[in-house]
């Protein structure tokens, strides 16, 4: 475990802490690139495109955006830290953030934002409105059932 001083509150900070905050002085320390190798610059940036396409395409109904969150979703839930260098596990790793607990944050906002969707689309009735010209010519196609004697 490292500890650095943090800029806000003066007091070391250790990484690795089951913490629920971050500091920004956490967030600063990876966001911004100083500091990080040319290697941890390109694992920030595939972390970042992946969580910024598991995001979109969680909210999206297009199959594109789709395809590619369900690619994003399997990069992020694989446990494989020998897939070249590149899995998810390895990438947090090399970038000092707790994979498990990211993991886990991940998946609690997909599930809020599912639960989310689903409360909204059950209060929300939706009629088709057909012009009542179509609806005439549908009535007149239909054969009119023989009335009871």
């Amino acid at each position: 475990m490292s500890s650095r001083l943090c800029a806000v509150s003066r007091a070391p900070v250790t990484s690795g802490t089951e913490s629920d905050f971050i500091l920004p002085c956490q967030y600063c320390d990876i966001s911004s690139g100083y500091g990080l190798s040319g290697e941890q610059r390109l694992m920030l940036a595939l972390l970042t495109d992946a969580l910024n396409v598991y995001q979109k395409g969680a909210l999206s109904k297009s199959s594109r955006p789709r395809r590619l969150f369900v690619d994003a979703e399997r990069w992020i839930l694989a446990d494989q830290t020998n897939s070249g260098g590149f899995s998810f596990v390895t990438v947090c790793d090399a970038l000092g953030i707790n994979a498990d607990l990211l993991r886990r944050r991940i998946i609690e906002w997909k599930h809020a934002v599912s639960a989310e969707r689903r409360a909204c689309s059950a209060s929300r009735i939706r009629l088709k409105i057909t012009p009542r010209t179509r609806h005439a010519k549908n009535r007149a196609k239909v054969p009119k059932a023989a009335a009871p004697a």
